[in-house]
Formats: structure tokens, sequence, C-alpha cells
């Protein structure tokens, strides 16, 4: 089973009291719905003093993220957002451009090709809930569940991946968890 063979992702993070107050490094795995580990999303390069100190902050969101989506340590994408707002862009790992991932609203994600055109918007290609709190070895994790819509074209399937993996870098917030509540993106 591979990352992108599977309609269901089960999407963890750590989640606990040190996490919230030091947590600087972005980190998801990705498991499918029969608990096989098929992804770890990380950053790729060490944070300079600066990106670090901003990262435990509500400024977290707007700084740089470079992260690497690898499966048993081979890359797989490669995701990457400026600082400040702008679109996240999605590439695979020899850094041919897949596309790039827009927050239009606060529930609404572009997915654009790489000319910056718009495909569909995420809730069209996918289902996404956020945010149980639940337990895997004996530690806490935040559980966000991607369900993709079967037969879902390319790139829009690795786009829908792509947000489903970095969606705390999408919506803005990095690796700051002091806002946001659970809400679910519904396949059209």
């Amino acid at each position: 089973m591979n990352l992108f063979g599977t309609d269901t992702l089960v999407i963890e993070q750590p989640w606990g009291p040190g996490r919230h107050l030091f947590g600087t490094r972005y980190r998801v795995r990705a498991y499918t719905e029969h608990d096989v580990p098929v992804a770890d999303a990380t950053d790729r390069k060490g944070l300079g003093p600066v990106r670090k100190l901003l990262r435990t902050t509500g400024f977290s969101g707007r700084t740089t993220f470079d992260l690497v989506v690898a499966q048993h340590g081979q890359p797989l994408l490669l995701i990457h957002k400026g600082p400040g707002r702008p679109p996240v862009r999605v590439s695979r790992p020899d850094g041919t451009p897949v596309g790039a991932l827009h927050r239009e609203s606060h529930t609404h994600f572009a997915l654009l090709d790489p000319a910056g055109t718009r495909l569909c918007y995420f809730g069209d290609a996918a289902g996404f809930s956020q945010g149980a709190i639940a337990k895997r070895d004996g530690r806490r994790v935040r559980r966000d569940v991607l369900r993709l819509r079967p037969g879902t074209p390319e790139p829009v399937r690795t786009l829908a991946v792509a947000v489903g993996l970095a969606f705390d870098v999408v919506r803005g917030k990095g690796t700051a968890h002091t806002g946001g509540g659970g809400f679910d993106l519904p396949a059209a």
C-alpha cells in the first residue's frame, strides 16, 4: 500500500502541552484506514533561531515551511510555503511542479495547476475531518481523516493529499495550536 493508492488517510500529529508550548518542527504521519503507516511529512531543513522563535507564537503560520513527504525514507513530494500568506507550492522530489494550494476563505482551498489556474476546490475532491484527539503508542495525537473521492484524477489527487498532510500550513496556522476548531469539508 502506498500514499497515493488509498482513498482514506488517517493523519496524526503529536498533541500535548510540550508540543503546544515548544513545538517548532512540523511533523505528521499518515496511515491507511487499516493502520498501515504510508508517509511522514516533516520539515526538510533545520530552523534558524528567528524562525524557531516565531514558530512558538501565533506568527508560526506566516513563517516559511519547506516540507518533505516521504515513504520509508524515500521522498515523494515537496511542499513549500514562503513567508506571509502566498500559495503553498507542491512539487516532485526532482523539482517538477505539481501545482499549488491557495486558501481563498476559511473553508475554501483552491487546488491550482502549475500555471496558477484553479482546477477545483479541495472539497470537490476530498472530505476532511479535523481534530479528534486520540492515543497512539501511549501518546496523545490529533487525528485528522482525509477521504479522497474514488477516481479523482491527477494532479488533483496529489494536491488533495498535500492539503491533508500540510493542513495546518495551508490554513495558515503552522505549528501554532492556539486556535481553530474542528470542521468538515464534505466531498461533493
